[in-house]
């Protein structure tokens, strides 16, 4: 019998609390050298706005082909969706700027891997250059900010995903897509 993802996620979260989960031989992203800077500032929480039919994660400047997008981490979620039920959609070769917020008690990251079964336990390599957070492997604390700076590719299908071990395979991951057809950046959600 198949558990609800929130039962599943409070299990996890209480196992890594009491340190029965570890993991050896996880290369540790913060170590290498990256073209990552810490946020200034942060939106508020994107979950929260989008529910009240408020302010969009999403802005774009089309002048530069900027996109700034606000990646909030909750509680195993991504912006409140987890499984794929988000997909943030980006024209080719646009400047990307994911302000990302720590907002849960666990440690959590992001990082943008190819969309691709199997799904990984964890992930230490991104898909795309600069595409992750510090700390992709262990996380950062609540509270923590950072901001994620990358050029998309010409196309591709790929997750943001938390590359703490156990978190994205258990749901924290939305979609990114760069469409070649896009003129400007989308953000999408699917029912809960």
């Amino acid at each position: 019998m198949e558990e609800d993802s929130k039962t599943m996620h409070w299990k996890l979260r209480a196992a890594i609390a009491s340190g029965a989960v570890v993991v050896a031989g996880v290369p540790n992203l913060s170590a290498q050298a990256k073209d990552t800077t810490h946020a200034q500032h942060h939106a508020a929480a994107p979950a929260a706005a989008a529910a009240s039919g408020a302010k969009s994660p999403l802005a774009w400047d089309a002048a530069t082909k900027t996109v700034t997008f606000a990646l909030s981490a909750g509680v195993f979620d991504f912006n409140g969706y987890t499984n794929g039920r988000a997909t943030l959609t980006v024209p080719p070769k646009s400047n990307v700027i994911m302000n990302f917020s720590q907002d849960d008690g666990t440690p959590h990251s992001a990082i943008i891997i190819e969309d691709k079964d199997p799904m990984p336990t964890l992930a230490d390599q991104p898909a795309i250059p600069r595409a992750y957070t510090n700390k992709a492997s262990e996380g950062l604390p609540q509270g923590a900010k950072d901001v994620i700076k990358f050029t998309a590719p010409e196309s591709g299908s790929f997750r943001i995903f938390c590359g703490v071990p156990g978190h994205g395979l258990s749901g924290m991951w939305i979609r990114f897509k760069v469409d070649p057809a896009a003129k400007e950046p989308k953000w999408e959600t699917q029912a809960k």
